[in-house]
């Protein structure tokens, strides 16, 4: 008996020599076997599923009795070999008897309970409250700069086409010529086409001939001679001339006749003379003709301007940029195109757009939590410009109130601070927030959950008027006096970020070129209910539509059933949220979370709607 005791003694005093000298081992085990702990209840909260709602389905273990549990438990154990072994260990080990009252492990456990801090430190060990700061954060962030102006160059191209069209014109010709004696005859002016027309006007010819009376060549030599001015005119007769129409250039003329008489006789009059030996003494005709001719002629086409503002005009259907002026840098002047005159207003203008970078705008959160910016830097310059920032903020760690010990000899932690209170920060009150806030928009709501607002702008391409703007505001746009009410209110959504982009299409065309452009949005009440659509719809594979029939409705409740709420990123959200929800409100917010999850779950199920005369539970922010 004694020497049990001696062993039992040496067993407790190496139990606590070794506590007390690594004081931190037990503490690093505790922390071990609850990081192990909250590691098997993230495990069954993934098993769970992310959706909030419980099934109603109950495990059929909850119907045993005690009595029942007890006795399957027995049967259990006594059919396990590792609970026969344990008992079967148990009833060969050894029974050791300790005295409370006079055995010295106990009877020093006690007076350490008595005065810890005596038994840590020293009688004069006592402990003070200290303040402690939680780790401070510097986060970085970016955001948007300003609009840069971005410049593009419109060129009018104007295009001339020759063409040349065939035509005729009736007109009539008179030649006359005389001599007093043979051998005073001087050279017949045109005599080649007085000698087609003696040809034609012969009976034995036309009488038997049905073409056409042609006289093109001649006539086109007499045009030469009268052009020339080489006609050479009899001067002993008195006034002879010959006329032929002048008015047709040479080069144009295609063929000339002689017209008929309905009984095919030429159109030829007038007299003739001969002498006795036969030959023509004298002459003076008039013949009618049909001139075919081509005229040249020229079309200029509708004005066409040529552009370098492809990539700007896209950007302007992506909402990043709007109009902000338009200068002509050629003006009014006449310039000759394909030998043709043209004047025109304006021959160059320059356009220049009011672009926004598409920066990511995360800086909101940082804001939300009091952060306190420190820093600030261009991520991207444009032209001179910044257009994004890179911020840098500091954000403080919680002051909280803890205990350290002082006084007395080396304390049991060396700086008296025996654990680090500080923590790690994170955003899961704000994330409960925001899942709490769409909670209570789903109450009452059994068909359509979170429904958006179709809006349209249009952009006037000829006039260069954007009713859209870049989402920044009005100041840098032109003529928005003839904006309607309904497209400065969507502008107003778009700046507090209300709104979701779904596109542009073309709204008109002339000679098919599009001069009017419109843009659909979707815009909501909230933030929140925004970054729920924009994230809560690629899951479930829900569009936006198109652009000329946007597709705004909300979500049916199957739809809700679907979305993973453990995967939506609610950041955007919580600087408004931090504006509404005050700290002294947040008591008892699982509480609510609880009640709100059971008010939607009969909301879902119309067979167990509460009836209008119960009274619900009072909202947050009632009396």
């Amino acid at each position: 008996m004694i020497r049990l005791k001696i062993i039992l003694y040496l067993v407790i005093f190496v139990f606590s020599s070794s506590t007390l000298a690594d004081p931190w081992k037990s503490l690093h085990q505790g922390d071990q076997a609850a990081q192990q702990f909250l590691d098997q209840l993230d495990q069954k909260k993934a098993k769970g599923g992310p959706h909030p709602f419980y099934d109603g389905k109950k495990p059929k273990e909850s119907k045993f009795t005690n009595a029942e549990l007890t006795g399957k438990s027995q049967r259990v154990a006594h059919n396990n070999p590792a609970s026969q072994m344990i008992h079967e260990s148990v009833e060969k080990r050894p029974k050791i008897k300790i005295d409370p009252q006079k055995d010295p492990l106990l009877t020093q456990a006690q007076k350490t309970l008595e005065n810890p801090l005596k038994t840590i430190g020293g009688k004069d060990t006592h402990v003070a409250e200290v303040s402690q700061s939680g780790k401070d954060e510097i986060l970085e962030c970016e955001e948007a700069g300003d609009d840069s102006l971005e410049s593009c160059v419109n060129e009018l191209k104007v295009k001339v086409i020759h063409k040349k069209v065939k035509k005729e014109k009736q007109a009539s010709i008179h030649l006359t010529g005389c001599k007093k004696s043979y051998k005073s005859w001087h050279p017949t002016a045109c005599g080649s086409l007085l000698h087609d027309v003696l040809h034609w006007r012969r009976y034995r010819i036309w009488k038997h001939n049905t073409g056409s009376l042609d006289i093109t060549s001649s006539f086109k030599s007499c045009l030469q001679e009268i052009e020339s001015q080489k006609e050479n005119r009899c001067h002993r007769c008195s006034n002879p001339r010959n006329t032929i129409p002048t008015g047709i250039k040479r080069n144009q003329i295609q063929h000339v006749t002689i017209g008929r008489e309905a009984s095919g006789k030429p159109l030829i009059q007038g007299t003739t003379r001969f002498c006795s030996h036969g030959h023509l003494k004298g002459y003076d005709l008039t013949t009618n003709i049909t001139i075919h001719y081509e005229e040249e002629t020229y079309k200029v086409l509708p004005d066409e301007w040529t552009s370098n503002c492809d990539r700007l005009e896209a950007k302007v259907d992506q909402g990043l940029c709007s109009y902000d002026s338009r200068i002509c840098t050629q003006g009014r002047q006449t310039r000759l195109i394909e030998g043709i005159p043209i004047t025109r207003d304006c021959w160059q203008e320059k356009l220049t757009y009011s672009c926004a970078y598409p920066a990511k705008d995360d800086c909101g959160p940082l804001r939300a939590r009091g952060c306190a910016q420190i820093n600030s830097t261009c991520k991207q310059m444009t032209g001179g410009t910044c257009v994004a920032y890179t911020q840098t903020y500091q954000c403080k760690g919680k002051t909280q109130i803890g205990q350290q010990i002082t006084g007395g000899s080396t304390p049991f932690c060396l700086d008296g601070n025996c654990r680090d209170q500080s923590y790690e920060p994170n955003d899961e009150m704000m994330s409960t927030l925001a899942q709490l806030s769409l909670l209570k928009s789903m109450e009452g709501k059994l068909n359509s959950i979170f429904k958006g607002e179709e809006h349209q702008c249009s952009k006037h391409i000829l006039n260069f008027k954007d009713c859209c703007g870049s989402g920044k505001g009005w100041s840098k746009s032109i003529g928005l006096g003839g904006c309607k009410a309904k497209e400065k209110l969507l502008q107003e959504k778009r700046k507090a970020k209300l709104c979701h982009y779904v596109g542009t299409y073309c709204a008109k065309k002339i000679l098919g070129k599009c001069v009017k452009k419109k843009s659909s949005f979707c815009c909501f009440g909230t933030k929140l209910l925004k970054a729920f659509h924009e994230q809560g719809r690629p899951q479930i594979n829900l569009g936006w539509g198109d652009a000329k029939y946007p597709l705004c409705r909300g979500f049916t409740i199957e739809e809700i059933q679907r979305i993973d709420f453990s995967k939506l990123d609610l950041r955007e959200a919580f600087e408004d949220l931090m504006k509404n929800y005050q700290p002294e409100k947040l008591q008892g917010l699982g509480q609510k979370i609880g009640e709100r999850l059971e008010i939607i779950k009969k909301g879902l199920n119309p067979k167990e709607l509460t009836p209008k005369s119960v009274q619900q539970p009072k909202q947050r922010g009632e009396g």
